[in-house]
């Protein structure tokens, strides 16, 4: 490991002390820091500052430092972010997995600092469907009994944060994860809680879930032929005034409530 960047990711971390306060999750990002190049160690620690106040990035932070506390509790115990550092860097050589978590976050503070963010509120809904999204962070949050849908979408992004809280579900169906190096594949399910996705891996927080089904635009209902369920998603009944029954071929007038 280079001296000079485990000098300049050291003395970035201590100017965040000076500012947020010395906590030692941030030995974890002051190796990350060290495995760029010295310029964007730099440019990296800024986007940091903003980033700190973040909750998701804190937790992100603090859970990627767990693991390798408990990999090496040495870690915690040196006396210098230098030492810090290059403890962690012999860490994570025996650790495969910690070592591409590591250099994926690595990665991710090191690109443009882009967010792409949605938030639905208050009993509302939104779409993100045929869609491309390409972000360094990627935040889709539904709050207060809201609904997301995403289809059909590839989201490539080193970390995305799909949030529901208060009643609220995001539903996700043919759509891709990727940072590049793995990938997720989710179809017909919802998320409630925190869910944190990175790479081929997908964490849930506490009190989450994620759940098969629960497409908020199907409706169910049974022929009044045969008496059979009909399921159909109400988008596509847009502009029809009858619907067919796929069992007994019957047409019918159909409203929704």
């Amino acid at each position: 490991m280079d001296t000079k960047n485990v000098h300049e990711a050291a003395r970035t971390i201590r100017r965040l002390w000076e500012k947020h306060g010395i906590q030692k999750p941030l030995r974890f990002l002051g190796f990350c820091l060290s495995l760029l190049p010295v310029p964007v160690i730099q440019q990296a620690g800024l986007a940091l500052d903003r980033h700190l106040g973040d909750k998701q990035f804190a937790e992100e932070v603090d859970a990627l430092w767990r693991e390798i506390r408990s990999a090496n509790e040495k870690v915690e115990q040196v006396a210098t972010l230098e030492e810090a550092i290059l403890e962690i860097a012999e860490t994570v050589k025996s650790h495969s997995e910690l070592l591409d978590k590591s250099r994926r976050f690595s990665e991710s503070l090191g690109a443009v600092d882009s967010t792409f963010s949605v938030l639905t509120d208050e009993g509302s809904y939104q779409e993100i469907v045929n869609s491309l999204i390409r972000a360094a962070r990627v935040s889709i949050s539904s709050q207060n009994r809201s609904t997301n849908v995403i289809e059909n979408t590839r989201v490539e992004s080193p970390h995305t944060h799909l949030h529901a809280s208060g009643g609220s579900k995001n539903y996700v169906d043919g759509s891709e994860f990727t940072d590049g190096a793995g990938a997720v594949s989710m179809r017909g399910i919802s998320t409630q809680g925190n869910i944190h996705v990175s790479g081929s891996s997908v964490g849930l927080g506490a009190n989450s879930a994620i759940i098969f089904g629960g497409n908020p635009n199907r409706v169910t209902g049974n022929c009044p032929s045969c008496s059979k369920v009909v399921q159909v998603d109400k988008r596509r009944l847009v502009g029809f005034t009858q619907i067919q029954c796929p069992h007994c071929q019957r047409v019918f007038p159909y409203s929704i409530g």
